[in-house]
């Protein structure tokens, strides 16, 4: 407000004062000065025009977006990596449970080692679980194959010759399936007068037609008489 108009404002109250009662002159007093301080605070303080404390939390706001976001990223990938570690640090839950079970199968009858790892499948165990378990189960493949030819001669009758290509059926080496039957505690004329008496029970034969059953069987012709002579 310029200096010819203050006085003009101060001239023309002066007029009113003159005119007016002593309430009407406080009334205008308070007017002025009411107005006067509207208009002084409708001026632009210091304070409103610097804008720095407004843009100053949305900038930090920011700062602090872009330093969590290489943080979560890092434990994304620290994550990543602890996985595959994991998975190339040593067996997994199914390979421990495969090895588990083919000590519970050994432990209680006799295995080949085709024929465990064939057991595990058949319970479901994925083939590389499979594999593992047959590759570290501690056992002797050799007393495998005769605990198992000592199973079959216990139950049945079996040459020799039988007895090894039930072996191998059974998975077992060439190597195994011999050890087994070199090792196996049997009498093999008792199996072949065993054998005999099994088909007879079955079936009526003459003696030359035992004899040639008990010869297709692997029996030494040696042990098909004996047998036909201790009916």
């Amino acid at each position: 407000m310029n200096t010819s108009t203050r006085m003009s404002l101060a001239m023309a109250a002066a007029l009113a004062l003159t005119a007016c009662s002593p309430a009407e002159q406080e009334v205008v007093v308070v007017t002025e000065t009411v107005t006067t301080v509207a208009a002084e605070s409708t001026r632009p303080s210091p304070t409103t025009r610097i804008p720095t404390t407004a843009t100053a939390e949305p900038v930090a706001q920011e700062t602090v977006t872009r330093e969590a976001t290489p943080t979560t990223r890092a434990v994304a990938e620290e994550t990543e990596v602890g996985t595959a570690t994991e998975s190339a640090g040593g067996p997994s839950r199914q390979h421990d449970a495969a090895l588990e079970s083919a000590r519970r199968y050994l432990n209680y009858t006799n295995f080949s080692r085709q024929g465990l790892y064939e057991q595990l499948l058949y319970e479901q165990y994925p083939p590389e679980a499979a594999e593992y378990a047959v590759d570290n189960v501690q056992t002797d493949w050799n007393a495998n194959a005769v605990g198992a030819a000592q199973d079959y001669v216990a139950y049945s009758g079996f040459s020799r010759s039988g007895l090894y290509e039930q072996l191998e059926y059974e998975g077992y080496t060439p190597a195994q399936a011999q050890y087994g039957v070199d090792n196996v505690q049997t009498d093999w004329n008792a199996n072949a007068l065993r054998t005999a008496r099994s088909y007879l029970d079955f079936t009526a034969m003459s003696d030359a037609e035992l004899y040639d059953q008990l010869i297709y069987e692997g029996y030494t012709p040696d042990q098909a008489s004996y047998a036909l002579t201790n009916l």
